[in-house]
């Protein structure tokens, strides 16, 4: 979830009374005779249509398309009518359809499948294949047809991102477009929803993408929306009835539904979320909006319906769980959602089948509604919000507390009094780190609601601890090498190396500042020679930066002799020398070094060794004559020597 300080999430609540009511439901369909695809699912997609003054349900499967007559509620559900599917099978685990004027049209995402166009014209009794070949469409994710202009959309299919049929003969498709081309590098598209030839492409990964595609050989890119509050896999949506908003859902555990603010193409933004108010991993596949409600279809949640009169308030007003089984963090349950144009619902459950659900009775608003499913507030840092208030409470007034709420969190209400409908302002403050809840109460002596948000405090990230240089650490490299570690959450925030000329006053006296990655750095540049120098690392977070400690190190003074073994630049010094002589690396060799002093003829005096994970080597000469001296070093696939000079 995206912080809140920074951004607050307008969403839902994450729980409220009185508000939502388990929906009816009219009917159930499940053959176990059907095979299960990979994800152990019989069933895919669901539509509806009305055929013959008849409110028809078209349920997906395994093996094809099956047709239900909705028309009696009263007689057990039953298809009335089959399609079998080119491929039929457990190989096939998704199938989708939709419908223009009396025919349906149906295609699969796996094997040698096709387009198929199916006349629904003889039912309740009969259909009839009318059209099967995969000379446009073999595989394909899904498929929205435009009606208004009698085009079928596909996308994700074999060979194309997104492909454009004409539907002007419905019994004979004619190809319009194709793409990605040179010109139109459309992404991989996963879903996508299309009115007045304005398409909404939901492109997985990449985001939002709303195309112009009046003229199929010229679209026009109008708008995206490739950063946003709660994303995930963009997977579908639905355009509100007045066009200004976009329901988006996207197929990621743990993110909420969008509601987002489409009036401008060029700057589309979220401005509402919601969810099914079930467990941290929760998920959502498609959406539905009817007469300002939003009907969704939750993996493991079953059917979850949204008061979306308010698009900035958004509430959750029905819901009906179809999958028995415990609540994972993989797919199962609830897959596709339809209206029918009655109001009644349809919900395909991809284990359990085909479910039918009388029309949504819109409960009493008299609970509150909150424009946030959660706060993320920096610690001591105030985050605000607002609620709504119930417009079906009584007009005498509703009177609201925040009793109930955390110890560790400050909340004040800019009124305690309000009518209903009012908006008011909520400000929390948290006073420790860690996880809360707020809760606010509100009543007009009759009726009651409760909304209870999270609120997660978070304080400042634990700085790093300084490894290398050690403070203090005399005759450094002119480029050093600098190591730290860190722990948690503090490992993977962005961090800055600071390097500094005064400990009094650090930051005015900063000569090198640069954004790091991992936990070491060797210094690009080199340092004077003899100087005391002090660094820092800086790690950043949303709430603030953590500093480290300030440690010291004094560069080398004397003139050294430098080299290169394998790309790691060493130093020996001082040269000439007196009493020791030391040889220093940038980085540890990484393998054991052999180091030997030789007279200047050549004669054998002394061997020391630098091991693998050492950088660094005194060597004792005190004893050892005026002179010219070679020190060779040595490692498995090299040897360098260099003269030292021994004076006193």
């Amino acid at each position: 979830m995206k912080h809140c300080l920074l951004a607050l999430l307008l969403c839902t609540p994450f729980f409220a009374h009185s508000q939502a009511a388990e929906a009816t439901l009219l009917g159930h369909w499940n053959d176990e005779s059907i095979p299960p695809a990979f994800f152990a699912n019989p069933y895919h997609d669901v539509w509806g249509t009305v055929v013959n003054d008849k409110e028809i349900g078209i349920l997906c499967s395994t093996l094809g398309i099956h047709f239900f007559d909705l028309s009696n509620t009263e007689a057990t559900l039953e298809p009335v009518a089959f399609a079998p599917a080119t491929v039929q099978g457990n190989s096939i685990g998704h199938r989708d359809v939709k419908t223009y004027q009396h025919y349906a049209y149906a295609v699969a995402d796996e094997g040698a499948s096709t387009l198929q166009i199916i006349d629904m014209s003889g039912l309740p009794e009969s259909v009839e294949v009318v059209y099967e070949s995969d000379e446009f469409i073999r595989t394909t994710h899904n498929i929205f047809i435009d009606e208004d202009n009698a085009r079928l959309y596909a996308v994700g299919g074999n060979g194309f991102s997104l492909r454009i049929l004409s539907l002007a003969n419905p019994e004979q498709p004619e190809l319009l477009a194709s793409f990605p081309t040179a010109s139109v590098p459309i992404p991989y598209v996963h879903d996508l929803y299309v009115r007045d030839n304005i398409a909404y492409l939901s492109a997985g990964q990449a985001g939002f993408i709303v195309m112009d595609m009046a003229d199929p050989a010229n679209p026009e890119l109008l708008g995206t929306m490739t950063e946003y509050i709660e994303q995930g896999y963009n997977h579908s949506g639905w355009l509100s009835d007045d066009g200004q908003y976009f329901y988006l859902a996207d197929e990621t555990h743990g993110r909420d539904v969008k509601i987002v603010d489409v009036s401008d193409l060029s700057n589309m933004r979220v401005v509402s979320t919601m969810n099914a108010h079930s467990f941290p991993g929760q998920i959502p596949h498609n959406v539905y909006p009817q007469d300002g409600l939003l009907f969704i279809s939750y993996y493991y949640d079953g059917l979850q319906v949204f008061d979306v009169s308010n698009p900035l308030f958004p509430r959750r007003v029905a819901y009906y769980d179809t999958y028995a089984g415990p609540d994972v963090e993989f797919f199962a349950g609830a897959w596709g959602i339809f209206v029918l144009p009655s109001g009644r619902a349809l919900i395909s459950d991809m284990n359990n089948g085909f479910y039918f659900f009388e029309a949504i009775e819109v409960p009493p608003y008299t609970s509150i509604t909150a424009n946030t499913t959660g706060i993320n507030a920096c610690l001591a840092a105030s985050a605000d919000f607002s609620i709504e208030i119930g417009t079906d409470f009584l007009s005498s007034g509703v009177t609201l507390s925040t009793e109930g709420s955390s110890g560790t969190l400050e909340v004040e209400l800019n009124n305690t009094n309000a009518n209903p409908g009012d908006i008011l302002t909520v400000s929390v403050t948290g006073l420790e780190p860690g996880d809360a809840t707020l809760v606010i109460h509100a009543t007009d002596g009759v009726s009651e609601g409760q909304t209870e948000i999270n609120v997660h405090v978070i304080g400042l990230p634990v700085p790093v601890i300084l490894q290398a240089p050690n403070d203090g650490r005399e005759n450094v490299s002119l480029r050093p090498f600098f190591f730290w570690t860190a722990s948690g959450p503090t490992a993977t925030l962005p961090k800055r190396i600071q390097l500094s000329t005064d400990p009094n006053d650090f930051e005015g006296n900063i000569i090198y500042e640069s954004a790091v990655n991992g936990n070491s750095l060797t210094l690009p540049t080199e340092l004077q020679e003899g100087t005391t120098y002090y660094w820092r690392i800086l790690t950043t977070s949303e709430c603030g930066d953590s500093p480290s400690e300030v440690h010291s190190f004094t560069t080398e003074t004397t003139t050294s002799t430098v080299s290169e073994v394998n790309g790691n630049r060493f130093r020996l010094f001082p040269n000439p020398a007196s009493e020791f002589v030391r040889l220093t690396f940038d980085q540890p060799i990484g393998e054991e070094a052999q180091v030997e002093w030789l007279s200047a003829n050549g004669k054998h005096i002394k061997r020391e060794v630098l091991p693998a994970q050492g950088q660094d080597l005194k060597m004792n000469i005190s004893t050892l004559p005026d002179g010219l001296y070679v020190v060779r070093i040595s490692t498995q696939q090299l040897s360098v020597s260099r003269r030292v000079v021994v004076k006193r």
